[in-house]
C-alpha cells in the first residue's frame, strides 16, 4: 500500500468515526447533548436506545398535599354522624373541608364513592380523588362528580366523599 492510499484510508475512517460521534452527540428524542468536559461514553457503531421513553402528551398528575385539596362530605346511609365521621378523617389528616358535612340527597347507598370534580383540573382531581380512596377507603369507588349532587357541593370542593353503608359502621357508629 503506497503513500497516497493510506491516506484515502486514514481520511475515510476519521470521516466515519466523525459521523458516529456527531451522530450520537445530537439525539433526537428533544434532550441537549451533553457538554463538552462532562463525561461521556466512548463512541460507538451500534445503534443505542434511549433510557426514557417518548414523551407522552401531558404527565400523569401525582396526589396534592392534603392541605392543597378540598372536599365535601356527604352521608348516603341512614348511620347518624357517619358524613361527619369521614369529614373529620380527612381533615385530622390535613385535607380542607369546603363546608360540613350532609347528607346525601339519596340515601341507602350501598358502597362508598368518591367523586371528583370535572373541567380543566379533572385528571389532577381524579388523582387526589383516588389517593383519598385508597388511602382512607381502602379502594372505594372513585367516578366524576355525578350530576345528581353537583347542585349541593360547593364549587371549592375539588373531591366528594359520598359514604355509604361499606364504611358508614366503622367511621359513625
Amino acid at each position: 500500500m503506497n503513500l497516497g492510499t493510506a491516506r484515502i484510508v486514514v481520511i475515510v475512517a476519521l470521516v466515519v468515526v466523525g459521523a458516529v460521534v456527531l451522530a450520537n452527540g445530537f439525539p433526537d428524542n428533544g434532550q441537549a447533548a451533553a457538554p463538552l468536559g462532562s463525561p461521556t461514553s466512548s463512541p460507538s457503531t451500534s445503534p443505542t436506545t434511549s433510557a426514557t421513553p417518548p414523551s407522552s402528551p401531558t404527565p400523569t398528575p401525582t396526589p396534592q398535599p392534603p392541605a392543597d385539596v378540598t372536599f365535601m362530605a356527604m352521608n348516603g346511609t341512614s348511620v347518624t354522624g357517619a358524613g361527619a365521621a369521614a369529614q373529620t378523617l380527612l381533615t385530622n389528616h390535613g385535607y380542607v373541608s369546603a363546608q360540613d358535612a350532609v347528607n346525601a340527597p339519596t340515601q341507602g347507598v350501598s358502597t362508598t364513592t368518591i367523586y371528583y370534580r370535572g373541567g380543566p383540573d379533572a385528571a389532577q382531581n381524579k388523582s387526589d380523588a383516588t389517593q383519598i380512596a385508597n388511602k382512607y377507603f381502602q379502594g372505594a369507588d372513585v367516578k366524576k362528580l355525578d350530576t345528581s349532587i353537583e347542585g349541593v357541593v360547593p364549587a371549592t370542593a375539588m373531591v366528594v366523599v359520598v359514604v355509604g353503608q361499606d364504611y358508614a359502621n366503622t367511621l359513625g357508629g
